[in-house]
């Protein structure tokens, strides 16, 4: 295997590690809630020694770990998709915490992040976390659209499209951020082609490749630009 394939392969089971831990750690956040005892004073505040109680905390830190991780799969929608999963993850607790009765729908209990959010009923809980989970959702389908796009990413799972390494030429402005460049590359055969098309001004300032017909490289209607990915997080 080679060192590239090897590398994602363990940055994917990485991912699917923290992706297993987040779920746990928002699911025992919500499904042991009510039985956090705390311990409160009027000068240090509100504390426990709980392991739900401190959840919560984890719960962000370890979804914030996962979105690094993850960002090279998940691009755009990597946002959206820890909001998505951490939501889903404890309303999956207050629910089996339901079925099991440690609580009702009307049982008020409160829930802590770096401060208390205040005291309401399981039932309202569920009904702000589905909303949370929703939007999150939300964002996650814009993100992978706009990733896709900016990627070429299904036009590149053609088989009747190559890429290579691309440079930019000139700036024709068409509007809304938009312009017209040639876009300079070689295909396989070694022959150079510049081809107009019309990009985002954010290529400008990135690497990009171009993605074109593998029988007619220089045809316009059929050129796209991807964005080559950022490197937050690199294991090679």
């Amino acid at each position: 295997m080679r060192q590239s394939a090897y590398a994602q392969v363990m940055r994917a089971g990485s991912c699917l590690l923290m992706a297993w831990q987040v779920w746990m750690v928002w699911y025992v956040a919500s499904h042991e809630a009510d039985a956090v005892e705390w311990s409160c004073s009027a000068d240090d505040g509100c504390a426990s020694d709980q392991l739900a109680a401190g959840a919560p905390v984890l719960g962000i830190a370890s979804a914030l770990a996962l979105g690094l991780l993850s960002t090279r799969f998940l691009h755009r929608a990597t946002p959206g998709v820890m909001v998505a999963l951490s939501a889903f993850a404890t309303v999956a607790g207050w629910r089996d915490a339901l079925a099991e009765g440690q609580v009702t729908g009307d049982t008020v209990t409160s829930f802590h992040l770096f401060f208390p959010l205040g005291e309401f009923t399981v039932a309202a809980w569920l009904a702000f976390l589905w909303s949370v989970a929703g939007a999150g959702c939300v964002a996650a389908g814009w993100g992978a659209i706009v990733s896709l796009r900016r990627t070429a990413g299904l036009r590149r799972l053609s088989r009747r499209t190559s890429t290579a390494d691309a440079v930019l030429e000139g700036w024709r402005s068409v509007g809304r951020g938009r312009g017209e460049v040639l876009v300079v590359f070689d295909d396989a055969a070694g022959v150079r082609h510049r081809v107009p098309a019309v990009v985002h001004r954010a290529a400008l300032r990135r690497d990009v490749r171009a993605v074109f017909d593998t029988d007619r490289p220089g045809d316009q209607a059929r050129i796209r630009v991807a964005l080559r990915r950022r490197k937050v997080l690199s294991f090679t």
